[in-house]
């Protein structure tokens, strides 16, 4: 994701990997059927929990995505309980890291979405488990986690960013990311995609935002002259309030001139995302928050 600035053309650059640490996944006895929430896999009982290892740290008690720093883990360390009328297959990433897939997602599924764990540095042949399952209607991807961890603040941004570099292995946004308890039961969904704004603009959404709040940011930023057609981009966060996220040249977050332009953009669009207050993020290439401010 890249947004430009009236100071410079939009930034590029690596993503940084998430780095591994102990703490927050909770391991479950197995797990019963679940339903499957809005019937995302057409009715069918599934079985497939998702559980990364990850890592985050802590801003001000706000989690920044796209970054490597003490958040998740604690792996699965057995997979789910297979039901009746289902079984999951598995695939080994190096030699301890596994991906079960179920219902569509195939094998090769499995595996592209290993090597984009491990990319993203949440592999790290340590035996972790993450489980995958596809349906005609979208793709599920969930972490089983101890309670409360889903109402953690930014917990909805760190599983939506870990979902943003996910997604393109298992066929692309959108993709819903599911966070759910050691009994199995769904505690919070989160919706990841992306919309297109007239050819080349586009607005990735997350957590309970929904492609039409993105249409509707979009047109709003194209009002206020940020978007001109020429690949910016920007992500509207929903869930914990609202935040509006752009990516900007190194220590531009330092100058004051431009964090009130900044400022004035987001009063500008508010309206279109629900209103004030709004969180306003500014991250480096590496998609780290380096400021952060609430906007009223």
């Amino acid at each position: 994701m890249a947004a430009g600035t009236k100071d410079g053309p939009p930034m590029t650059g690596p993503e940084a990997p998430i780095a591994a640490s102990p703490g927050w996944l909770s391991p479950p006895a197995g797990f019963p059927r679940m339903p499957d929430p809005a019937g995302l896999l057409c009715g069918t009982a599934w079985d497939s929990i998702v559980g990364m290892r990850a890592g985050r740290r802590f801003a001000s008690y706000s989690l920044v995505f796209g970054i490597g720093i003490a958040l998740l883990a604690a792996m699965l360390s057995r997979g789910p309980r297979e039901s009746g009328d289902l079984k999951n297959s598995k695939v080994t990433i190096g030699t301890q890291d596994e991906v079960y897939y179920s219902h569509a997602a195939t094998e090769e599924d499995a595996k592209a979405l290993g090597q984009a764990l491990r990319i993203a540095g949440f592999f790290v042949d340590r035996g972790n488990t993450v489980f995958l399952a596809k349906g005609a209607r979208g793709t599920l991807v969930s972490f089983v986690l101890k309670d409360g961890v889903w109402d953690r603040p930014g917990a909805v941004s760190e599983f939506g960013e870990i979902g943003r570099r996910v997604a393109a292995s298992v066929g692309g946004l959108p993709i819903n990311v599911l966070l759910v308890n050691s009994a199995g039961a769904v505690r919070k969904k989160l919706a990841v995609g992306k919309a297109i704004i007239g050819a080349r603009d586009e607005i990735y959404y997350v957590g309970s935002a929904t492609n039409a709040d993105a249409q509707v940011l979009g047109q709003a930023l194209k009002a206020a002259g940020f978007f001109r057609d020429t690949g910016l981009s920007v992500e509207l966060t929903k869930g914990e309030g609202t935040a509006i996220s752009f990516v900007v040249s190194a220590n531009t977050w330092e100058r004051p001139e431009v964090v009130a332009g900044f400022e004035h953009l987001t009063r500008r669009v508010a309206a279109a995302v629900g209103w004030l207050p709004i969180k306003l993020r500014l991250l480096n290439t590496g998609m780290v928050i380096e400021r952060e401010s609430l906007v009223q």
